[in-house]
C-alpha cells in the first residue's frame, strides 16, 4: 500500500516503465510494419481502402510516438498518441478474435488473449496522459 509521499514516486515509476515498454513495442512494431507489411495489412478488414498506406503510415506513427515518450517537450502528446493509438487499433483486435483463423497466432485464444493485452495497454497509456512533470527553472 502506497503513503500519499510515496504514491506520486509510484506513479512515476509506473509511467516510466509503461514508456519503455511502449518505446520498445513500437520501434520493433514500427520496423516490422516496413520490414513485414503483408503481416499488418491483412489484419485492416478488406472493405477499408489503402490498408498497405495504413500500414506504412502506423508504423511511422509508432516510431514516431516511441521517440516522442523520451522528449519532454512532446511526451503528453506522445503519451496522448499512444492512447490513441492503442483505442484505434482495439477494434482490430476485436475483429480478429471472431475470424475463422485469426491473425494473431492463428489460434483463437491467442487473439482472445491479445484483446485481453490491449485493455491493459490501453489501461498503461491512459496513465501516461496524466504523469504530472516538475517544472525546472534554467
Amino acid at each position: 500500500m502506497a503513503t500519499e509521499g510515496t504514491e506520486g514516486k509510484e506513479v512515476l515509476l509506473l509511467n516510466k516503465n509503461s514508456r519503455i515498454g511502449f518505446t520498445i513495442a513500437f520501434v520493433a512494431s514500427g520496423i516490422a510494419h516496413f520490414l513485414s507489411p503483408r503481416i499488418f495489412v491483412s489484419l485492416i478488414p478488406r472493405g477499408v481502402p489503402g490498408r498497405p498506406f495504413l500500414v506504412y503510415l502506423s508504423g511511422l506513427v509508432e516510431l514516431l510516438l516511441a521517440v516522442g515518450l523520451w522528449q519532454e517537450r512532446w511526451r503528453k502528446l506522445a503519451a496522448q498518441g499512444t492512447l490513441g493509438l492503442m483505442l484505434l487499433f482495439l477494434p482490430l483486435h476485436v475483429v480478429d478474435v471472431f475470424r475463422e483463423k485469426p491473425i494473431a497466432g492463428g489460434r483463437r485464444w491467442t487473439a482472445v488473449l491479445r484483446l485481453i493485452a490491449q485493455f491493459g495497454l490501453i489501461g498503461l497509456a491512459q496513465k501516461m496522459t496524466t504523469e504530472e512533470h516538475p517544472v525546472t527553472h534554467h
